[in-house]
């Protein structure tokens, strides 16, 4: 499809602020948004090829996940945070193709809640990718170097992703993580290849001069000027301007992150819709989709509030982004591109019978689990 049109609903415009339009319309062409405006759509939008009423909908930008580990989501209901160990126990047990079937059904719940774009930090993220282009949702792919795992193996699939999909494929992004601590060879690979560094748990302040690179902080364990993303415990760190990520947790959720900065915090609703949107897209370099406005590759989430038990859509703008973030609204499309990836609430991208292979491969990897993996209660 090329030319989208939402006609009659309420939009949440996210830029560098947030503004509402009570009832207007949305307009895609050939993945980007050309027209959002107040009122009525003009004659020359009206003959799309998918037109969606958008009377008792709310539409907003998808969120954004600042860090997410895919190949611990079959742990995801007994682990509160990342385990470095843990991930390396699954590696042995499954193959690089198993990864595939992985991401798919973790990519497949992030897209379900909302989530649009999602800075993944695996293994095998070459099928990440594959993965992330089947279900359609945007990825930023970092593999982790200094972190417990194979780092050549990491530096090899770097590699792999630079030569496949960096620059190549739209919505796939490549980054490097580096944990703990920065050392300069880490800074001169990131450099040469042009690709930004994520640094995770970050203990003391760069020596090195990070003035020609592109460098953000997860969970920093310092004070640091740097732009930051925290996720987990961390959350509670958060400052404002920064971005939230998923990490590990039992729903693959940002909404569910961003609601634990309203409720441990008391942060500012726009402030914390901006946080889980536009600012983690940017940070982890999504930014033709970060905004919801004319001219960005669209990223729109369109939550139904015309079925029981309903409730007449929010007048206001601070209604509108709290009933986003707080109200629980079932989602009933979402469109990446110029491809519908939700609707009716179920991933079209991707079929059912992928999803029960990837159960399947799953039923028959639990019994071959080494003993660590067996005692979190798969």
């Amino acid at each position: 499809m090329v030319k989208i049109l939402i006609d009659s609903a309420s939009i949440l415009v996210v830029d560098s602020e947030v503004d509402y339009i009570s009832k207007g319309y949305l307009y895609i062409e050939n993945g980007v948004i050309k027209s959002l405006r107040q009122g009525e759509a003009p004659e020359e939008v009206l003959y799309p090829e998918l037109l969606l009423s958008g009377t008792g909908r709310l539409i907003t930008k998808g969120f954004s996940s600042g860090f997410t580990v895919l190949s611990l989501y079959p742990l995801r209901y007994s682990l509160e945070d990342i385990d470095w160990f843990l991930l390396r126990e699954m590696l042995k047990a499954v193959k690089r193709t198993d990864m595939y079937y992985i991401s798919v059904l973790s990519l497949a719940e992030l897209v379900s809640k909302g989530n649009t774009e999602v800075l993944v930090v695996d293994a095998y993220l070459d099928e990440v990718a594959r993965a992330a282009r089947d279900v359609g949702v945007n990825v930023t792919l970092a593999p982790p170097l200094n972190c417990g795992l194979d780092d050549q193996q990491q530096l090899n699939e770097l590699k792999l992703l630079l030569g496949r999909w960096h620059g190549r494929v739209e919505g796939v992004k490549v980054g490097v993580t580096i944990c703990r601590e920065l050392r300069d060879n880490y800074l001169a690979l990131a450099r040469e290849a042009g690709i930004p560094i994520f640094l995770l748990e970050l203990e003391r302040a760069p020596q090195s001069s990070l003035k020609d690179i592109e460098a953000v902080a997860i969970n920093p364990l310092v004070d640091t000027d740097l732009p930051a993303i925290y996720y987990g415990r961390m959350l509670r760190n958060r400052k404002r301007f920064s971005g939230v990520g998923i990490g590990i947790r039992p729903s693959y959720s940002t909404r569910e992150a961003v609601k634990e900065l309203l409720w441990s915090q008391g942060a500012d609703p726009l402030d914390a819709l901006l946080s889980g949107t536009k600012i983690t897209s940017d940070l982890i370099g999504q930014r033709e989709s970060s905004s919801l406005r004319e001219g960005s590759r669209s990223s729109v989430v369109v939550y139904n509030q015309s079925e029981p038990p309903g409730w007449p859509t929010p007048r206001t703008l601070h209604s509108a982004v709290r009933a986003v973030l707080e109200g629980d609204l079932p989602i009933e499309t979402i469109i990446v591109g110029d491809e519908v990836v939700v609707d009716r609430e179920g991933v079209l991208t991707v079929g059912y019978e992928v999803f029960k292979k990837a159960i399947k491969r799953f039923e028959d990897i639990y019994p071959t689990l080494p003993p660590s993996l067996l005692q979190q209660q798969l």
